[in-house]
């Protein structure tokens, strides 16, 4: 299950984390999502935290449902956008989606929070829901320390690129980008990124990122 440091910490501070996050703008992800994603496709915001995603997906023309495990960060979104489809949901299980109900699938700053024994099980989950022909973006970082538990309770358990891609593979997506980008506003702070897909959507996204 997701760590619970980390769930406790987002609940006790879900107020500040959410104003942290809403007062960003992941521009660089969002131009990602326009390239990779199906408009007007079901979409899914897996670990939505505050709603930025979602509302911005929700604007776009990615009509999207979003989940979080934490009910404070819930509240905070419901709070922020009254409008928005936001439940509760938990990696690593997803036990509340059922097997191919998105298109796209976006799980940005999430999978770190899970204890590494938890992270095959995350990434078969996710793989799960995502429709024949869709899409999923995963985002991650490590700890901005060298211990995985950052000051603040958080964990930030350390991914291998090419294990997470392996595990794609073994769960019936294949991978069409995988990247590392540095973080705008912390100095080394690296932030990776993995776009795969299923099925039919496999050459289209090849096209999309300019490979074969």
């Amino acid at each position: 299950m997701m760590d619970r440091e980390t769930l406790a910490a987002y609940d006790a501070q879900a107020a500040a984390y959410a104003a942290t996050q809403r007062a960003k703008t992941p521009a660089a992800l969002y131009r990602l999502i326009e390239r990779v994603f199906v408009p007007g496709a079901p979409t899914a915001d897996i670990g939505c935290g505050s709603g930025r995603d979602t509302a911005w997906l929700v604007a776009h023309g990615f009509p999207a449902i979003g989940y979080d495990a934490s009910p404070g960060m819930l509240a905070e979104a419901r709070a922020a956008y009254p409008t928005l489809d936001l439940r509760r949901a938990a990696l690593p299980g997803l036990e509340e989606i059922p097997a191919g109900a998105f298109t796209n699938v976006l799980c940005s700053a999430v999978l770190m929070h899970l204890p590494a024994e938890a992270i095959e099980a995350a990434l078969a989950a996710l793989c799960r829901i995502v429709a024949p022909g869709g899409r999923l973006l995963i985002t991650y970082r490590a700890s901005e320390i060298d211990d995985p538990r950052e000051p603040d309770g958080r964990l930030y358990t350390p991914i291998a690129a090419e294990a997470l891609a392996a595990a794609c593979g073994r769960h019936g997506l294949q991978v069409w980008q995988q990247t590392a980008e540095a973080d705008g506003g912390r100095p080394g702070v690296v932030w990776h990124v993995l776009v795969a897909g299923r099925g039919a959507g496999a050459q289209e996204g090849q096209d999309l990122f300019g490979w074969h």
